[in-house]
């Protein structure tokens, strides 16, 4: 008999081990779990909970959590902190509008400080001054006196989770999974600590965006599918500048912003889109509005429009369609 318990007990070591390695912290049990019971049918009709807001209009809503990923030197950083500092003055950033100012964390784990500052100027100049200035907080390693420390340990969970307790914090910003993590990423079940701590964040009211990395595929992430589970929103930012170069000339960057996954919104909000940054600013136009001057361009050095609904991968009655439009507005050699 002794035996038999001794054999269960090592049983159920070699599979807690398997199921959290060293690197991994086990979900933390609450000592009054009994106590939670499942909503009757009478206490979800009596119920009225609140109509659903936005921290940032269409794709961010408050509690929700956000994935943005894209290949390196894309353009990732910079697209996430515009987003950021739009969210933390209340302003607009391309199509998204912020109907409140939030208080804002950003965390980086991975640009030197003097990139974080010059980003930070050039939004500052394109989108204006904050009114209010303790929105905007940012933790980055050269100005912190020990290394950032990991979302997927519990000191490092509990450690922001104090911070944004501590400066009351709505909106916190993780940039990138790589680097603030070491977790296997292709691993569910090393996934799963994070993903439990995101869901508690929602459930204290805070809003997450994670920046990742995209894997070999550049229009998917890097990892296990079930990083997007619990996910509001998933984009994708791809590159649709002629280089490739990690310091790219921010001048001339040129992204398609994809939504991969869409909760909350549908209909025309959920359509790529593409934007570009000039010196004048950012800029963007619809994915149609995009074809049209590429179909055109495209008929004006006289390929054919088989040829082009190949190259679009489109039907040939879109083509024929944004033929006529082209015709209509002039835009056609004839």
């Amino acid at each position: 008999m002794n035996k038999s318990n001794n054999d269960v007990r090592i049983i159920s070591k070699l599979s807690s081990s398997a199921l959290y390695p060293d690197s991994v912290v086990p979900i933390r049990t609450n000592p009054e779990l009994n106590k939670m019971q499942p909503m009757t049918y009478d206490e979800i009709l009596s119920s009225n909970p609140p109509v659903l807001k936005y921290i940032l209009s269409p794709w961010l809503p408050v509690q929700g959590i956000a994935f943005i990923y894209a290949a390196t030197g894309v353009g990732k950083t910079l697209f996430t902190m515009n987003v950021a500092y739009a969210i933390a003055s209340g302003g607009e950033f391309l199509k998204f509008k912020v109907p409140t100012p939030r208080k804002i964390l950003y965390v980086d784990g991975e640009m030197s400080y003097s990139q974080m500052h010059s980003r930070f100027m050039d939004i500052r100049r394109q989108q204006g001054e904050l009114e209010e200035k303790e929105n905007w907080n940012l933790l980055t390693p050269e100005k912190a006196i020990f290394k950032l420390p990991d979302i997927d340990t519990l000191e490092g969970q509990e450690y922001y989770d104090n911070k944004i307790k501590e400066l009351g914090i709505e909106v916190l910003i993780l940039d990138n999974l790589s680097t603030l993590s070491s977790f296997d990423h292709n691993s569910a079940v090393e996934w799963k600590p994070i993903q439990d701590w995101l869901i508690n964040l929602r459930m204290k009211g805070i809003t997450t965006i994670v920046v990742h990395h995209s894997g070999k595929d550049p229009h998917g992430f890097r990892g296990t599918s079930r990083m997007l589970d619990v996910v509001d929103t998933a984009i994708s930012l791809q590159d649709q500048s002629d280089s490739k170069l990690e310091n790219e000339i921010i001048s001339a960057k040129k992204i398609k912003i994809v939504y991969q996954k869409n909760r909350c919104f549908s209909g025309k909000d959920s359509l790529s889109f593409e934007a570009s940054l000039n010196n004048l600013g950012w800029e963007f136009e619809s994915l149609e509005q995009t074809n049209i001057h590429r179909i055109a361009e495209m008929l004006n050095n006289k390929m054919r429009q088989v040829n082009i609904a190949r190259e679009l991968n489109v039907k040939e009655s879109y083509v024929s369609k944004v033929v006529r439009i082209c015709r209509s507005r002039g835009m056609l050699k004839e």
